[in-house]
């Protein structure tokens, strides 16, 4: 896709800036909810995620489950990061080659996300119990580089240009 087939994308489907990086839609709002220990959520709740050619999802966390399903454009590499692992999916749909359409990031995990080529990628995500602004979290770069060393400029690349911890 080229800048303007980008944003030919991004007014097709109604994009706002997404704080994280990228552009997104929220397009599904449970109407039920749920009580929780840390409050009252929505049952679920979906956005059209898409990342132009060059941007990034910086790193950050849930305190709830995420599942991307990759639509269409350029592969997309996730970085996650559990208490003690990293490893990485590539969203896309070239199953031969181990590509995927559908991940679950589990809540608690430190996750960002890149695209392998030069051009955009459309997604969506959805967040069970739904997303709610109080269970997103940035995540910390130097507490993230102090334990996962060999990833340190994997880090730096995804990180958040923003201090919230």
């Amino acid at each position: 896709m080229t800048e303007d087939e980008d944003q030919q994308v991004v007014d097709h489907y109604q994009l706002s800036p997404h704080p994280e990086g990228g552009w997104f839609r929220r397009t599904y709002s449970s109407p039920e909810r749920v009580l929780l220990e840390r409050g009252e959520r929505l049952c679920g709740s979906s956005i059209y995620y898409f990342l132009k050619n060059g941007e990034k999802s910086r790193l950050h966390s849930l305190k709830s489950d995420e599942i991307w399903y990759f639509h269409f454009g350029s592969p997309v590499r996730m970085h996650l990061f559990s208490d003690s692992d990293y490893y990485s999916i590539v969203l896309g749909q070239n199953w031969k080659i181990g590509e995927s359409v559908q991940f679950e990031v589990c809540a608690g995990v430190i996750f960002g996300a890149e695209l392998l080529e030069d051009r955009g990628a459309l997604m969506s995500c959805s967040v069970c119990p739904g997303f709610n602004d109080n269970d997103f979290q940035w995540a910390l770069a130097e507490n993230l580089t102090l334990k996962f060393p060999r990833q340190s400029q994997l880090i730096s690349r995804l990180q958040s240009s923003r201090s919230i911890g």
